[in-house]
């Protein structure tokens, strides 16, 4: 698919680099994309601050954090569409502002609300992206016909765009990102909005082409989502980069850090500063967390069995209304998902 001229597409190394602490990953030799020291501010307000990461080839890299953390500004950097404040980033040893054009034909980018071209149909658009893309006829036609299949709509060449779900539409869009084969697929919450079958198709579609070599970054507000796709996630908070690893990091994230206690959660439907009240005088308790619904309670315990059974006649007698209360183990993405805010909790 790749035209003549852009050189064939280096072999290199598909393990990640991933690192448990919240320190940025290194810089590697093998390192697709290079993030070195990135700010971006706007007017007086800084955005992203100090970001350092790579991301070798080969490799799908998630960032993961809350709508506003600074996301898609770190997207529309590495795309080249904006300019850093200070900092670096290079694309394949191209730097992405003195060679923003070079940057620019080895990415492919898609946005949170990609833009397509309604009253064409799905192979008249990509046969359009690809022109734009100064494929020629027969190069085109090949690229057009496989992203088709790897995208799962073959048997929607013929269908117009707007006739599309949401689901089909996203999938386009990352088609077209695709035809001029780049170097490096940057994709902004491609799993927004959909659930059940829709989202179980993009998934599978962003996993094939992991496994077809491609270096991906990823960013969302769901850790689940990019925990299904990529080698290592990190999680951004107010700009910052604040954590880094891979799914194993994670489940060691989610686990009571020690060994004498168990985890428990409650449900409250009413009572939540009585029951903090409460909570918070016991010896044997600690890490008491509030998630941000205001609702569920965590802790670890390291009392006896009667203790922990007591504890939930003690809390309903303070006036507590309890939903659900039973020893739990936190999933890494709930886990990762805490990450975004400072306390982690109250």
């Amino acid at each position: 698919m790749r035209e003549e001229g852009r050189g064939k597409r280096e072999e290199t190394s598909s393990v990640a680099v991933a690192d448990p602490s919240p320190f940025p990953l290194p810089s590697s030799p093998e390192a697709a994309v290079v993030v070195d020291h990135l700010a971006r501010r706007f007017g007086g307000r800084l955005i992203l601050q100090d970001v350092t990461f790579s991301v070798l080839a080969g490799t799908a890299f998630g960032i993961a954090g809350p709508n506003g953390c600074g996301k898609t500004v770190l997207l529309r950097l590495l795309a080249s569409l904006d300019r850093p404040t200070a900092g670096q980033i290079t694309i394949h040893g191209y730097d992405s502002v003195r060679r923003a054009r070079a940057v620019r034909d080895r990415i492919g980018y898609v946005p949170e609300e990609p833009m397509l071209y309604d009253g064409l149909t799905v192979e008249q658009y990509l046969q359009f992206v690809g022109r734009a893309r100064g494929l020629g006829k027969q190069v085109r036609q090949v690229a057009v016909d496989t992203l088709l299949q790897v995208v799962g709509l073959d048997e929607q060449s013929w269908r117009s765009v707007e006739s599309l779900s949401p689901g089909q539409r996203r999938r386009l869009a990352l088609a077209g990102a695709l035809v001029h084969e780049p170097d490096v697929l940057l994709l902004d919450d491609p799993l927004r909005a959909l659930d059940g079958f829709a989202r179980l198709e993009q998934i599978e579609v962003l996993r094939e082409l992991h496994r077809l070599g491609s270096t991906m970054i990823v960013a969302g507000t769901r850790p689940e989502d990019l925990l299904e796709v990529c080698d290592s996630v990190a999680i951004m908070r107010g700009g910052t980069l604040v954590w880094t690893g891979d799914a194993a990091a994670a489940a060691t994230l989610a686990a009571p850090q020690s060994a004498d206690a168990v985890r428990v959660r409650i449900e409250l439907l009413d009572g939540l500063d009585a029951g903090l009240a409460l909570l918070g005088q016991r010896r044997d308790l600690r890490e008491l967390e509030v998630d941000e619904d205001d609702r569920t309670v965590w802790f670890l315990f390291s009392g006896d069995q009667e203790a922990l059974a007591n504890l939930l006649p003690q809390l309903i007698r303070a006036g507590c209304s309890i939903a659900h209360f039973g020893v739990e183990r936190r999933s890494p993405a709930a886990a990762l998902a805490r990450l975004f805010h400072a306390e982690g909790g109250r």
